[in-house]
């Protein structure tokens, strides 16, 4: 990992504590939030080993005050969604799981 998503990791870590010690039980605004930034770091992280960014836009990364903070603004500013990636996502589990239920139908099917 580069020194960009290390600091992001980092940041993760610390934002998760803060999170801990002013809300035990947190609210679902604040589940969407972690849920956002542990994405964010993931996503850092495979631009970085896949290299997938080009280094002027990491060194832009690098000189904001905190990364992740700025870029879970970005992406709550933004209008684009996950939605076609998850339809994708699930798609595909539905249809490989239909295929191993229906080889188990087929296999007890010539059992019995």
């Amino acid at each position: 990992m580069n020194d960009v998503s290390n600091r992001a990791v980092r940041e993760f870590s610390e934002f998760l504590n803060s999170i801990e010690a002013d809300f035990p039980k947190p609210t679902c605004t604040t589940a969407y939030e972690i849920t956002m930034k542990s994405t964010i770091v993931s996503a850092l992280i495979t631009l970085d080993t896949e290299k997938q960014m080009d280094e002027r836009f990491w060194n832009h990364l690098r000189v904001q005050r905190n990364i992740l903070d700025f870029l879970y603004a970005l992406w709550l500013d933004d209008d684009r969604t996950l939605v076609d990636e998850f339809s994708t996502i699930i798609k595909d589990l539905v249809e490989y799981d239909f295929s191993i239920a229906e080889e188990q139908m087929k296999e007890r099917l010539n059992i019995a």
